[in-house]
């Protein structure tokens, strides 16, 4: 749980920061996922957290406990997110493979959602190599926080209707 509340807690500092710094009072950051958000940091630390969910579930899935492409390559993708991605993505596809028998509908939405963030970029902005700012924390966090709150939402529903029955 460590690792998740340096993470939340980065996001804290750089909102406050930003919203200090800003002439934009308009644009605010919330930690809850805002799919809208189509600065090219945000969306590249959506992609990570995909691809790391993706991972972990295979891992998971293969008994094997050890830290994901993503998180290995947390750093470099922050210094360097258009080489990194092309690495983490490449590294994601023995993974798929794993899923695609046994959790294809789940792989099928992530792909989709991995779809639709890249979608989002401009190919100028996806292929511009500099270093991102702290507001990839923000996109990384919040879409993890929201693959959290799917899977509650989804549990609650199966509890829900098993009651009903």
């Amino acid at each position: 749980m460590g690792w998740e509340q340096a993470l939340s807690t980065a996001c804290a500092l750089y909102r406050g920061y930003y919203l200090r710094q800003s002439d934009d009072k308009k644009r605010s950051y919330t930690v809850a996922l805002q799919p809208e958000l189509t600065s090219r940091d945000y969306l590249y630390g959506r992609l990570l957290a995909v691809a790391e969910d993706i991972e972990s579930l295979a891992l998971y899935v293969a008994g094997e406990k050890r830290n994901t492409t993503a998180q290995r390559y947390m750093q470099q993708f922050a210094n360097r997110p258009f080489t990194t991605w092309r690495n983490i993505e490449l590294a994601l596809k023995p993974y798929e493979n794993r899923l695609k028998s046994n959790r294809g509908g789940y792989l099928a939405k992530k792909q989709q959602l991995i779809d639709e963030i890249m979608s989002a970029f401009t190919s100028d902005r996806f292929t511009d190599d500099s270093a991102l700012s702290g507001e990839f924390l923000l996109g990384y966090h919040s879409q993890k926080m929201q693959f959290k709150l799917d899977k509650e939402y989804a549990k609650a529903e199966v509890e829900n209707d098993s009651d009903a029955a």
